[in-house]
């Protein structure tokens, strides 16, 4: 399966980091990972900012891939349910899963509606450093349900 996780804003803190690179090299020999970091515009108006990015997003956005946005608002997961997504789209004729996280300034409302498709990873609000690391941590949990490799109790 090819995953790709398109990411507005670069690491930083170093700890995150870490933990996102050791997340990345778990996932290796689970799939075919690829995360893009997109520059955040350059701005001082922040919907044009925001206009700017979307632009970036789609056009690193894989063709026939289906495409999640992450967005407080979207539908929620238990792990095993984004473990079940993940199956399906697997077995699926695509097997590619595009995941896309803004900047810390959001997502411009024209990408909000050209993919439908929202996942949430909690009601808190998290940088988007958190959100990568969180959800590079569900995606390996999601592929060691599928495989039963035992990480999910």
């Amino acid at each position: 399966m090819k995953l790709r996780l398109i990411c507005v804003g670069k690491m930083s803190q170093a700890p995150l980091k870490a933990l996102v690179e050791d997340y990345r090299d778990r996932l290796k020999r689970l799939c075919d990972l690829e995360i893009i970091e997109i520059k955040d515009a350059d701005s001082s108006d922040p919907v044009q900012r925001l206009q700017k990015e979307a632009e970036k997003i789609r056009l690193l956005a894989e063709p026939f891939s289906e495409c999640l946005l992450l967005d407080e608002k979207g539908e929620t997961f238990s792990s095993i349910e984004f473990s079940r997504r993940i199956d399906t789209l697997e077995n699926a004729a695509t097997k590619r899963l595009t995941l896309i996280i803004g900047s810390s300034h959001g997502i411009d409302d024209s990408l909000k509606t050209a993919i439908p498709k929202k996942m949430a990873l909690s009601k808190f609000t998290l940088t988007h450093e958190w959100a990568r690391a969180l959800l590079l941590e569900q995606i390996y949990r999601a592929f060691c349900i599928k495989k039963n490799i035992p990480y999910h109790h």
